[in-house]
């Protein structure tokens, strides 16, 4: 039976969130290794050398995102700053996940249809992209520029660096990678092989406004359904 599938997240994305993702492992470990002073002296210098590796992994990857696949960040933001009634009224119940989760009668019991992310999605995405610049800046900052900056403003830029970091992870942690695995298909398509593909039936539930108004053209063959941006 011929199993339909829509296109979610092209080979460039999932590069972009994928190494993202393992550099932002390697920055908050060692970052909190050398902060809470929980090894040696010799061990924070290695550490930080690190720190500044995965430093420029991560630059490279956002700004090389940004700029290479220039035409994916302007659809990635038009997706994320798109907001219609229909958006704002994903709030009214939190997209229905209190009452699928926890049987907690939250809201009303229709979810109002949502684009490519919903608002909860938009909301932390913005969130992310944002304080991922801010940190990149304040970083490279701290490394290149402490002298010139003045002490007050170096103060404030560290500690901005530090809790702007775990505060980032915290919403990844508690927020995102919960909601990344409850939803599955979106998982599945994000760390599995080739480009991700998503169930057609599952995009017509979660996001059917992405499926009206951004399918430009369909390609089938004995598998896929292609939503092409």
């Amino acid at each position: 039976m011929r199993e339909e599938k829509v296109l979610k997240f092209p080979i460039s994305e999932k590069v972009f969130h994928n190494l993202n993702l393992i550099s932002w492992i390697v920055l908050i470990v060692t970052g909190a290794l050398i902060y809470f002073k929980t090894i040696s002296d010799t061990a924070a210098v290695t550490a930080m050398d690190i720190h500044i590796v995965a430093a420029v992994i991560s630059t490279a990857n956002f700004f090389g995102f940004a700029i290479i696949n220039y035409d994916r960040f302007l659809l990635l933001l038009k997706n994320l700053t798109h907001w219609d009634k229909d958006t704002l009224a994903w709030f009214k119940n939190v997209g229905g996940y209190p009452r699928k989760l926890f049987g907690i009668n939250f809201g009303p019991k229709e979810v109002a249809p949502q684009g490519r992310f919903n608002a909860g999605q938009k909301v932390l995405y913005l969130v992310f992209i944002i304080m991922i610049f801010a940190l990149i800046v304040s970083g490279w900052l701290l490394y290149a520029l402490t002298p010139a900056l003045g002490k007050q403003f170096t103060v404030f830029l560290f500690y901005f660096h530090v809790w702007g970091s775990i505060a980032v992870t915290a919403l990844v942690v508690f927020g995102h990678a919960p909601m990344a695995i409850i939803n599955f298909g979106d998982f599945k398509a994000m760390f599995g092989r080739g480009e991700g593909y998503v169930s057609l039936e599952e995009v017509k539930e979660s996001a059917p406004k992405w499926l009206e108004n951004d399918l430009i053209k369909t390609e089938e063959d004995e598998t896929h359904c292609c939503v092409k941006e």
